[in-house]
């Protein structure tokens, strides 16, 4: 019997080719973007759970910062005896690295304690990273870059050079760590060594309990022992802190701090100078929302479609109703029909995968093979997809058509007012729901990221080169500060050169400064500082509301410049000229200058206070200010001058503009992913608007010839099948509106800085979906109009 049904549906599936064509594209595009929006989510969900003991690792932060202090580890460890171990991370930065063979590279690593290497697990190719992390100037390299580094040569024992400066031997190389997790680094260099680079520089910080260093992770015994860390974190943080403040403050501070998971730090943390780039689970949410939405459009189309076709088959459900079939069988036949339908969908699905997985993984910064949707946890959702949709798309169609009374079901009778009509016109209403949240949310999303990129910053990030200072390029400009105006502004393209320790986007430093002249000694707290030479306002057009800009003309050996926030924070009236202390570093200088407020961080964040020092030996970052047009003839020249100054100095750059945008990297990727699956659910309401006109075209067929002949014109019939279309892409829009406002106004709260939701957008939205509507409408209903009427009323 078996047997018998497969063959029947196969037949069934090339006899009516062009129904079958629609079902399968369609219902095909829905699984693919269900794949890879679940590889998608799934990655995401996953981040950091590769490490075997993610379950036990804790992350330790306070309300608003990720960082912690140096003796904080210690502390934790002597206090909770539920602490197995702890390690910490301080950010090493990126790197120019050198061997010995003049092989150079730019690499970004940690400063760590050995203790991460049994933490998490890192797996030692060559020597042994655990003693190599207790050494002082050791590093230990990942596969992956010894690789690029040292080629087929044995690291181990090799040299490498940091900057031209600072050596450190290669005492281990290790696995690389798997894409989905926050530890992202080439390099790890002994905490030892961190520790004595500190003490040389700053004696007694290391010991600091306010200085927030870098990040401290801690690895309970067991999963059960974090409700005893979480209830005593606060009577700790008291006695950890007592001396170091007042009791009040103490509180207030120890009130703020808690432990947060592993696995909750990629999607669930927002904190100020994370360890890396971060998602967001409200991005995860609204992934899930569009796979579900675009699946479902799927199955409705695939019902629409299923339906349409099982309406040609009346007779043949009629005849085997009167030779005996029962009402159980015709069922289970249309359902093999509709799982046939959907194994070929999911294998067309398989090879759409594979052909568009490059694309994916350009869009979203992934790796992923098709390997990967072979694996058996993917292969269990594949499984759960096809028999899902063969469920839900299969199950009313079998339904309606086995439904039909013998003696209609010969006579063909398709009455329009029947309640599978209401049921096909209301899922043509969802989808079309569907496709108005769809493409409004798109334009929304799109018009809030096309705020960020026009909005004025405050200064000009067009045009300006980004390039590392180090080695012999850097010790060259500090010994000869005119230098880079000398050489490089004798190129017409070259308009201002500057240097700064910290570029638009990175985590600053941030240190305690108030007046020198501080009679009530009150707590101003800290401000975020970047050091910088005197063209770094001309170089970025920073505007001056006050005072002047650094200059050697006047003598400046300490001077700063505040922004309008860090005026008003630190309670000054007539700024200008008066004295500052940095407590962090005790210096001490005039303020020569107010500039007006520009947004140094993303636009995700308020503008904050930003105290400008000079302090030109202390950067690390040079700016160059060209003129457009002759960009790769501007670059060869700088290329070319540094290898004059420096000859082994590799000149790695990157422009403003694009550091700029990468701070919206997830939104990008998020905007990009939903135009992508808005444009496919789209084609998939398409597909279901000609399984709506097909099915109107049948029931009316004889309606339609009587009206050709009585003399209705062309556009009569179009206009006669097309306004229920119509009424129905109004009605959908209307009620995604609301729907897509919240959504939007929900995802807007993520930004300081928001576009308006303008009314336009959804009139749009609604002319987009008119648009697509009548074309699809157009191409069915004209085929119909001029179909001849002998032929309709012969069929009847």
């Amino acid at each position: 019997m078996l047997k018998n049904y497969f063959k029947i549906a196969w037949r069934n599936i090339f006899r009516y080719k062009a129904n079958s064509l629609f079902n399968l594209l369609g219902l095909a595009l829905g699984i693919v973007c269900t794949l890879f929006l679940t590889l998608y989510i799934k990655e995401e969900l996953n981040y950091d759970k590769s490490f075997p003991k993610h379950d036990r690792i804790y992350r330790m932060v306070y309300t608003e910062w990720s960082k912690s202090a140096p003796p904080l580890a210690e502390g934790l460890k002597n206090y909770f005896p539920e602490i197995e171990r702890t390690t910490r991370f301080a950010q090493a930065g990126t790197n120019v690295a050198r061997t010995n063979d003049n092989n150079q590279m730019e690499i970004e690593g940690f400063y760590t304690d050995s203790s991460t290497v049994h933490m998490f697990d890192l797996n030692s190719i060559i020597g042994n990273a655990f003693q190599a992390l207790k050494e002082p100037s050791t590093i230990v390299l990942t596969k992956s870059v010894a690789k690029k580094l040292f080629g087929k040569k044995n690291p181990l024992g090799e040299q490498l050079i940091f900057q031209d400066e600072e050596a450190f031997r290669v005492k281990a190389v290790i696995d690389d760590l798997p894409e989905n997790t926050h530890l992202k680094f080439d390099f790890l260099v002994s905490m030892p060594t961190f520790m004595s680079l500190v003490e040389k520089t700053y004696p007694g910080w290391t010991q600091s309990k306010g200085w927030m260093f870098g990040w401290t992770y801690v690895q309970l015994n067991h999963k059960e022992s974090i409700k005893r860390i979480k209830r005593d974190l606060t009577q700790f943080y008291v006695n950890y802190l007592k001396g170091e403040a007042s009791d009040e403050q103490i509180a207030e501070f120890a009130q703020s701090a808690r432990v947060q998971a592993l696995t909750d730090i990629h999607l669930k943390s927002n904190l100020a100078q994370e360890l890396s780039p971060n998602g967001s689970m409200t991005y995860i949410y609204i992934f899930i929302a569009i796979e579900a939405l675009v699946l479902l459009m799927a199955c409705v189309n695939f019902i629409n479609l299923f339906t349409t076709q099982a309406l040609k088959r009346l007779k043949e459900v009629g005849v085997r109703k009167i030779v005996g079939a029962s009402r159980k069988q015709l069922i289970l036949q249309f359902l093999l029909e509709a799982f046939l339908l959907t194994f070929i969908s999911t294998l067309l699905a398989v090879v759409l995968y594979w052909l568009i997985l490059p694309f994916y993984n350009q869009l979203t910064g992934k790796s992923n093979t098709l390997s990967d949707i072979m694996q058996h946890g993917n292969l269990s959702i594949i499984l759960a997809i096809l028999f899902t949709i063969t469920l839900i798309s299969g199950l009313f169609p079998s339904l309606f058509a086995s439904s039909f009374l013998p003696v209609k079901a010969l006579k063909s009778i398709k009455t329009p007012n029947t309640t599978a009509v209401y049921v096909r016109k209301s899922l043509v209403v969802f989808q079309f729901i569907i496709a108005g949240l769809l493409i409004t949310s798109t334009l929304l999303i799109y018009q809030q990221m096309q705020y960020f990129r026009n909005k004025e910053l405050g200064f000009d990030k067009d045009q300006v080169i980004v390039a590392k200072l180090y080695g012999d390029f850097k010790k060259t400009l500090e010994s000869n500060s005119s230098l880079l105006q000398t050489e490089f502004l004798a190129n017409p393209n070259i308009l201002s050169v500057a240097r700064t320790s910290n570029i638009i986007g990175d985590p600053l430093s941030v240190e305690f400064i108030a007046p020198t002249k501080n009679p009530e000694n009150k707590d101003f707290g800290t401000l975020k500082v970047v050091r910088v030479d005197d063209n770094f306002l001309n170089a970025l057009n920073i505007t001056l509301k006050e005072g002047r800009n650094f200059s050697k003309a006047f003598g400046d050996s300490s001077a700063f410049i505040l922004n309008e926030q860090a005026v008003a924070k630190l309670e000054l009236e007539n700024p200008v000229n008066q004295s500052l202390t940095n407590h962090t570093i005790e210096r001490q200088g005039n303020i020569v200058g107010v500039i007006k407020d520009f947004n140094f961080e993303s636009l995700h964040h308020q503008i904050e206070p930003l105290v400008l020092e000079y302090a030109p030996q202390k950067t690390g970052t040079m700016l160059i200010k060209i003129r457009g047009g002759n960009v790769e003839s501007t670059l060869a020249f700088l290329q070319k001058k540094v290898r004059q100054i420096a000859p082994n100095t590799l000149f790695s750059y990157t422009f403003l503009d694009e550091k700029v945008n990468s701070l919206y990297k997830k939104e990008n990727t998020m905007t990009s992913i939903v135009l992508a699956f808005t444009l496919l659910g789209i084609i998939i309401s398409c597909l279901g608007l000609l399984g709506l006109i097909g099915y109107t075209a049948e029931i009316r067929t004889k309606e339609i010839g009587i009206r050709k002949i009585i003399g209705a014109s062309i556009q009569n019939l179009v206009t006669l099948l097309s306004v229920d279309v119509l009424l129905m892409v109004i009605i959908g829009n209307v009620i995604a509106w609301p729907l897509t406002w919240y959504f939007i106004h929900q995802w807007l709260e993520n930004f300081a800085y928001k576009s308006p939701i303008s009314w336009w957008t959804f009139a749009i939205s609604l002319l987009i979906t008119f648009i697509i509507a009548f074309t699809t409408v157009i191409w069915h209903c004209l085929k119909t109009a001029f179909a001849n009427p002998i032929h309709a009323l012969r069929n009847e």
